[in-house]
């Protein structure tokens, strides 16, 4: 089973994020039948259906939850099929299937960077976080100032140093890895609340006109690397440091976009719901395609790559 990591500092949409891959995989759950599965502990799969419950009466979710104190973990599972799934098993997973565990929560990205020159004393669960190839950054679209001499752009600087220190750390279990195919590390970069973004920011990344789900794929990955370069320079270095480099190399990052439509209704912001007849109940009005992309590009590398040796 490979793992993929999620990054985000509160405030930065986690909950909601969470709550929107939920609500993805449970349409996917409906629409692709056997070709794609779920599975998650008791506790986290309370977590999720809170999230999930408020999301789908047209509520944010009314907290923040404390993902250091309750992380959760869940898996999903890929067939050969629709979803470009997978001819051959990981170790340890049902025949026909490959399986991805999410990880969500434990450390943010401040207390993840100062461990980089004190990962000796980390305990066999975080090392195990440590070893995820693949990485899944939450980008929040409202720090990113149209200003590039705005005070947004103080926080964002140490941000994106505390990023880039996080993605050291990682290499740097990679790179011990026995197996070289394990010497890959994956970004997949999502941006949040794409709805609230400065259109003068979205002119300044030489975006293209429309929402990002109607974006071709080649502007979107074109806008998110200038993102990455204008706003994340640091991280931005460090993947470029490392595309071919010793030890550990960067793939190509890959980027989604996510977003909540929302409305007022009796004064109050709220969540816009569509229908999933005929299955019944509703879900937010959300970019589900970007979801589903981020599913199968998880699929596709759950295919790839190896599970991580037991150092």
């Amino acid at each position: 089973m490979s793992s993929a990591l999620v990054l985000a500092d509160r405030g930065s949409g986690l909950t909601t994020f969470v709550g929107l891959l939920y609500t993805a995989q449970v349409r996917l759950g409906i629409d692709e039948a056997d070709e794609f599965r779920f599975h998650a502990d008791r506790e986290s799969i309370r977590q999720l259906e809170s999230i999930y419950g408020e999301l789908g009466a047209g509520r944010f979710p009314t907290h923040d939850h404390d993902w250091q104190e309750h992380p959760l973990s869940f898996v999903f599972g890929f067939r050969q099929g629709r979803l470009r799934g997978l001819a051959h098993p990981s170790a340890g997973s049902e025949p026909g299937f490959d399986t991805v565990a999410i990880q969500v929560g434990g450390l943010p990205t401040e207390e993840a960077a100062e461990l980089h020159a004190h990962d000796a004393v980390l305990d066999r669960g975080t090392r195990e976080l440590f070893r995820s190839r693949v990485v899944i950054p939450l980008i929040d679209a409202v720090t990113l100032s149209p200003d590039p001499d705005g005070a947004e752009q103080l926080a964002l600087a140490r941000a994106d140093r505390l990023l880039a220190s996080t993605f050291g750390l990682l290499g740097k279990f990679l790179a011990a890895e026995r197996d070289r195919r394990s010497r890959h590390l994956f970004p997949l970069f999502v941006v949040t609340k794409v709805d609230r973004i400065h259109l003068d920011t979205l002119r300044r990344l030489d975006a293209p006109s429309g929402v990002p789900s109607e974006w071709k794929r080649e502007a979107r990955k074109a806008t998110g690397d200038r993102l990455l370069r204008r706003y994340y320079p640091e991280t931005a270095a460090f993947f470029e440091r490392h595309r071919k480099g010793a030890g550990f190399t960067v793939a190509p990052t890959e980027w989604f976009y996510s977003g909540l439509a929302t409305e007022l209704v009796a004064n109050e912001l709220r969540v816009q719901r569509r229908s999933l007849a005929p299955a019944g109940g509703w879900e937010p009005s959300y970019p589900f395609e970007e979801y589903r992309a981020l599913i199968e590009t998880l699929g596709r590398l759950a295919h790839r790559l190896p599970s991580a040796s037991a150092n």
